[in-house]
């Protein structure tokens, strides 16, 4: 039984650095803002629940999603027509 325990004890370490790898890498993409069905294939999840259900937290939060994105396009909508009327 103690080679079995030793044989455990040897695994657990490689086990906990692929983890923090894979940890790694998903947190990576997600910072990288690509889409979670693409995070889901590249860390090979079933399904794209099974990725938001163990890296969700890593997403921004969805009310702070598009934030600003209005604004930018009035912004450039004004400049835009800010130089039309300069132009005449």
């Amino acid at each position: 039984m103690a080679q079995r325990n030793s044989f455990g004890y040897c695994w657990r370490q490689p086990v906990a650095d692929a983890r923090d790898l894979r940890h790694f890498y998903a947190s990576t993409l997600i910072a990288a803002n690509l889409n979670p069905k693409v995070i889901q294939t590249r860390l090979g999840h079933a399904t794209s629940t099974e990725t938001m259900d163990t890296y969700g937290h890593l997403f921004p939060d969805a009310e702070n999603l598009g934030r600003g994105a209005i604004d930018a396009v009035f912004a450039v909508a004004l400049t835009e027509q800010g130089r039309n009327q300069d132009a005449n």
